[in-house]
């Protein structure tokens, strides 16, 4: 065959290759399928070297969602980073990501549960029978004040999530409406003072709308019994306090009746699991409202937050005191907070008698704050935007406050109230304003009490008056006709 030779050199190439190459290759791929797979060497959280916070090891109810499914696509929500984009650290004060409850610093599974206003509900606390109450878990935002006789109660915001049964639900007060106008919220309460009463009545149209006050159709519905309704009755309870509330159905219902139901602003607020190191440990932060109601926070290393606990009986003697846990029925668990945050804000009589109280609370501003979250206290200022919006909180260097992500409990005390420390216990025993002469009159001449009120709740602006009541006409001057 022609060029036949040529083909010599070749086969004797590849034979040789084959020859010396394969045992070779057998080697070293023997030699990289045994090698050790490298490892990396990672210290548990619980045995990493002391700081001053502890690491967060719970994440209370909503679960936190990674990724947030439409419910009505299926499909992963699409996050717009120009508008919504992450911080470097936490969430806040002025933007979140669209998963982020702007009143938690929580993720929620549906962001589409934010279009709509908060609803504010007043909770009792007194007599002591009205325990364990219904749904205060399940809330954004707490606020605990006094009101009157000794008596604190609650003011609870909802807007991450739905509660089907809040309560009972007591009477209004002047400090609700300061509440209400922070977050937009819709207030649902039973009744309230008769001057309160006629004060709120005197408001801006839509802040009236906004108010949720059984009529008949709602005294007439049985929870769980009735379908479900933004109101009802609990035919198992005794007494006047029965009433409860359903968030979800309040929504429906301003649907309905108003349409007005859109997303306010509620950016203010500042979270994070970070904060700066404290030398102030707090393990204990009670409050004292009077002698017949008091309650501490304890904080619980497990779960992170500080767990509630309240008095069983009116005791002046505080070495005597007693406590029992502060449940929530609808959830079966203890109360908890991620952050017990205390506000002094000042504190003033409208009317001192032996029938009555009404306090007024200046919540505008800015005032001083006590901010405890994972075991530590921290210094803290708050201060109330004068041109509206919910209430921001900043450290003393002027930063905003890092606040754990979760719920909150603020506890309103006076700029009366006396501070102590023993060690990790903090007490705050409030104190209500002196009373000249052992009472405060409410009427002066020619001086409306609904005017008093706006002024002092709302400083600045003009008193609305909503056509309710009518202006006082002015008194005719005489003629000097000489």
């Amino acid at each position: 065959m022609k060029n036949t030779w040529l083909l010599i050199p070749i086969l004797i190439g590849v034979l040789l290759v084959l020859g010396f190459t394969s045992p070779q290759s057998a080697v070293l791929a023997q030699a990289v399928t045994s090698s050790p797979t490298p490892t990396t060497t990672v210290t548990p959280a619980n045995t990493a070297t002391s700081t001053t916070t502890p690491t967060p090891t719970y994440i209370p109810t909503p679960t936190p969602t990674q990724i947030p499914i439409s419910a009505d696509t299926g499909l992963p929500v699409v996050i717009n980073l120009v508008e919504s984009g992450l911080p470097d650290d936490g969430y806040g004060p002025d933007r979140y990501p669209v998963y982020i409850n702007p009143l938690t610093g929580l993720v929620v599974s549906d962001p589409q549960i934010f279009e709509r206003r908060p609803v504010a509900i007043k909770v009792t606390n007194h007599p002591r029978y009205v325990r364990p109450q219904s749904g205060l878990s399940k809330a954004d935002l707490v606020y605990e004040y006094y009101m009157e006789q000794g008596i604190a109660r609650f003011i609870a915001v909802f807007y991450g999530q739905d509660a089907e049964k809040v309560g009972p639900v007591r009477s209004g007060r002047l400090f609700d409406e300061h509440i209400f106008r922070m977050y937009s919220a819709y207030f649902t309460f039973g009744y309230a003072d008769t001057r309160v009463k006629a004060y709120f009545d005197s408001l801006e149209t839509e802040i009236v709308n906004s108010f949720v006050l059984e009529n008949d159709l709602d005294h007439a519905r049985k929870c769980g019994v009735s379908a479900p309704s933004r109101l009802c009755r609990d035919p198992e309870l005794e007494g006047y306090n029965t009433m409860f509330a359903n968030t979800e159905e309040i929504q429906a219902y301003f649907d309905r009746a108003y349409g007005d139901n859109d997303r306010p602003d509620l950016s203010g607020m500042y979270f994070s699991d970070h904060v700066m190191p404290s030398i102030d440990p707090a393990a204990i932060v009670k409050i004292r409202f009077s002698p017949s109601m008091y309650n501490y926070w304890e904080y619980d290393p497990v779960s992170d937050h500080y767990l509630r606990w309240q008095e069983m009986e009116g005791n002046a003697d505080e070495t005597f005191e007693r406590y029992a846990p502060h449940f929530d029925v609808l959830t079966g668990e203890q109360l908890s907070a991620a952050n017990v945050v205390v506000l002094y804000i000042n504190h003033k009589y409208f009317a001192y008698t032996e029938g009555s109280e009404i306090m007024g609370m200046d919540f505008n501003g800015r005032g001083q704050a006590w901010v405890f979250r994972d075991g530590f206290a921290y210094p803290a200022e708050w201060v109330r935007p004068g041109d509206g919006g919910v209430l921001r909180l900043y450290t003393p260097d002027g930063e905003p406050f890092p606040l754990k992500p979760g719920q909150t409990w603020f506890e309103v005390v006076s700029q009366y109230t006396d501070f102590q420390r023993d060690g990790q216990t903090w007490y705050f025993h409030f104190q209500t304003p002196p009373v000249s002469y052992g009472r405060v009159y409410l009427i002066d001449p020619g001086v409306s009490p609904l005017e008093w009120f706006y002024e002092f709740q709302n400083p600045g602006k003009i008193m609305p008056w909503n056509g309710v009541i009518d202006t006082p006409t002015p008194t005719p001057q005489a003629t000097d006709t000489n």
